[in-house]
């Protein structure tokens, strides 16, 4: 008699032989059997794959407006996270000062480094409801950290706008040169994003060799072209013109002496209570009447118990350091209190507006109170 042949036989196939086989008749039949069962469980289980119809269109690359459109998604629900985070932490945001951006900035670092990496399927919420999806040069999804790289070098200069970076008067050249590269970062990505239609690729994209494509069960296919080195040329001759036209700015500026008046800002920013501040000269147009006026901005302590009196100390620190505030028809301060932490905000603003010999001989007028 023949030895049946049990490797083409399923698991369900050989339980059911198994139960019927006369065990004392064939003692190596039920060996055999048992050996089999044995290498099927041990077996990997197999893996299910979407079957793809023969004549399915490749997948493409995104288009600039589908990209767009999922990245204001994004931020509209960031900015809702933000706004909720705030009203429990409005305290602690509030104390960070212009650091408090740095909370906006680990939140969407994780937000992006988990939903655009294989973490999250490689698609945010917004590349969801627009078919986008993140992959990288093999056509796998981008690990966590590639995918934080990524989003760090998109996200970077929003997030920097609101940080205060004191480099010292006589690091001139190293402050010129953060300003190329933030300038140089932002022209980058938004010039590649639009132009470079080759492989669809932007500066983040390329730093980590990220694609964004359309979500699909096609083939995908990846440009086999790498970047024309004309978009380079063009960006560095960007960015060389640029960096001129600052260096004649600046050159003005030293004309202008706005020295004293930069001399009046570290007065400022120096003040206890002070989170931050700004100082500039404003020329203003109604009709045919021209104004000017000296505009001190700054964010403070929202506990302050005088807004009146610490706005007038202001001011007298900017017409101790700086002789021309005395010459402005107007000196206006705004004091604001409440937090930025780069995906939402809330400011409570307090407005005061007089003239030098005002401010000299008053105490504090009634302040005319915002909200935004």
């Amino acid at each position: 008699m023949d030895t049946p042949d049990y490797s083409q036989h399923t698991e369900q196939q050989l339980r059911q032989i198994l139960g019927r086989i006369d065990a004392a008749r064939f003692p190596e039949r039920v060996q055999e059997i048992e050996a089999r069962l044995a290498s099927l469980a041990l077996a990997p289980a197999p893996v299910k794959t979407e079957a793809v119809a023969a004549d399915a269109p490749d997948v493409v690359m995104a288009g600039v407006w589908r990209r767009i459109v999922a990245c204001l998604i994004d931020g509209m629900l960031l900015f809702l996270i933000g706004q909720a985070a705030g009203l429990v932490l409005y305290q602690q945001f509030s104390s960070l000062g212009g650091w408090g951006v740095l909370v906006g900035a680990f939140i969407t670092l994780l937000y992006f480094g988990v939903t655009q990496s294989r973490l999250g399927g490689g698609q945010s919420a917004g590349m969801r409801l627009l078919g986008l999806k993140v992959v990288s040069r093999t056509g796998e999804m981008l690990g966590f950290p590639a995918a934080c790289v990524r989003a760090a070098l998109f996200c970077l200069v929003f997030f920097l706008n609101g940080v205060v970076i004191d480099l010292g008067a006589d690091r001139e050249l190293l402050s010129m040169g953060l300003l190329l590269l933030l300038f140089g970062l932002v022209f980058s990505i938004f010039y590649l994003l639009v132009f470079n239609r080759r492989t669809r690729q932007a500066t983040h994209d390329l730093a980590v060799g990220a694609f964004v494509v359309r979500a699909g069960p096609g083939k995908l296919s990846l440009p086999s072209k790498a970047i024309w080195r004309g978009h380079a040329a063009f960006i560095a001759a960007v960015i060389i013109v640029f960096a001129g036209v600052a260096l004649v700015l600046r050159q003005s500026a030293i004309k202008a002496e706005l020295g004293a008046l930069n001399a009046a800002l570290t007065q400022l920013q120096a003040t206890p209570g002070v989170q931050g501040a700004s100082i500039f000269l404003m020329t203003m147009h109604t009709g045919n009447q021209t104004s000017e006026h000296l505009s001190i901005n700054a964010i403070v302590d929202a506990s302050l118990p005088d807004t009146g009196a610490f706005a007038q100390g202001l001011v007298q620190t900017v017409l101790d350091s700086y002789p021309g505030a005395s010459r402005q028809p107007w000196i206006i301060v705004s004091l604001r209190s409440g937090y930025n932490i780069g995906i939402a905000s809330r400011w409570n603003i307090t407005n005061y507006a007089h003239t030098p010999e005002q401010w000299k001989s008053l105490g504090h007028d009634t302040a005319t109170k915002t909200a935004q």
